[in-house]
């Protein structure tokens, strides 16, 4: 599999995006919501995307729950990574939302959802209740149980926004943020580093934050975040996914070409252009066409098909607990 990460436009491919999917340079396909109509319709597309390629690719969505969730009508609606912390039972219900979320994606031939979020508190404006805590002893707990879960479906867990996105207002869909403090190796980036040790992250997505007491370049464009801090100090040799480099935070590293450049350089297996044609299309004819092995630990299992899922015992008292949680969640916070 090639190093870039790209969108479709729409329910079905158009013939340029026929061609892009073919080109080597093409490791991956993230879906968003206007990708969804229904899961026949989602399932033609995949399959569509796969025999286009003619070769593996990793298909991926932001499915984390809460306002992160891509897929909604016939999936189970998902609660924000909060709800589970401050629920009772929460961790149990971490990994059955874990699982559940893993099983319905995987039932769809999906590889993986870039989860959980691992930042830490509720102020920024990018992350709020994706977040599970405001605690790194607790983020640790229930992003373990709900790793597992992901674990227990056959789903690796990327956790994100490396070393720590929770520190800033600012969103950086938006704007470049900076976070000034010196403490982010020994706060925000020990849940990273404990996940790390204990083996539960696969891949890893850093953040399009400059932490300028460190280095002078966003971590997802910076060699010492993910090179010598991420690699070298932590031990990790998972995958490194860089967050879509037509985010506004990374405007920093230069063109679209470049941004894919300066990820890859930097550390990143995998750089992630949406959203923009023409600055994915740069990135494509910018990027050398390499191939990255490491993508290949990423490629789901077989499993059964959404109908055969909704008919066991284990998803129907899944998708019962998780309703539950999230009526309460709701009512909580009309």
């Amino acid at each position: 599999m090639g190093p870039l990460m790209l969108d479709v436009s729409s329910y079905e491919l158009d013939a340029e995006e026929r061609e892009i999917i073919q080109h080597p340079t093409v490791g991956g396909i993230i879906f968003f919501a206007r990708n969804y109509d229904n899961r026949d319709q989602l399932r033609a597309l995949i399959k569509d995307i796969r025999q286009t390629a003619k070769r593996p690719l990793i298909i991926g969505v932001d499915q984390e729950g809460g306002r992160v969730q891509r897929f909604r009508e016939q999936f189970t609606i998902l609660p924000p990574a909060r709800a589970f912390a401050e629920s009772d039972n929460g961790l149990a219900l971490a990994t059955t939302g874990g699982w559940l979320m893993a099983a319905e994606l995987l039932a769809m031939d999906i590889d993986i959802s870039f989860a959980p979020v691992l930042d830490l508190g509720f102020d920024c404006k990018a992350i709020g209740d994706r977040a599970f805590s405001n605690n790194p002893a607790d983020i640790i707990r229930y992003a373990s149980a709900f790793i597992d879960g992901m674990t227990t479906a056959g789903m690796a867990a990327t956790g994100k926004h490396f070393p720590g996105h929770g520190g800033v207002i600012a969103d950086s869909h938006l704007e470049t943020p900076y976070d000034s403090r010196d403490n982010i190796k020994q706060h925000d980036m020990s849940v990273f580093s404990h996940l790390i040790s204990n083996n539960k992250l696969q891949g890893i997505m850093p953040a399009h934050v400059v932490f300028d007491a460190y280095d002078e370049r966003p971590a997802s464009g910076s060699e010492y975040w993910l090179k010598q801090v991420l690699r070298q100090e932590l031990g990790f040799n998972g995958v490194i996914f860089s967050d879509d480099l037509n985010m506004k935070g990374a405007d920093v590293l230069g063109n679209y070409s470049e941004r894919a450049i300066a990820a890859q350089q930097s550390g990143c297996d995998m750089v992630m252009l949406c959203n923009n044609r023409e600055g994915a299309v740069q990135a494509l004819d910018g990027l050398p066409q390499t191939q990255v092995p490491i993508l290949n630990s990423l490629l789901k299992q077989p499993t059964a098909e959404f109908k055969a899922l909704m008919q066991t015992r284990e998803w129907k008292q899944a998708q019962q607990a998780i309703s539950v949680l999230v009526d309460k969640w709701h009512n909580k916070n009309s």
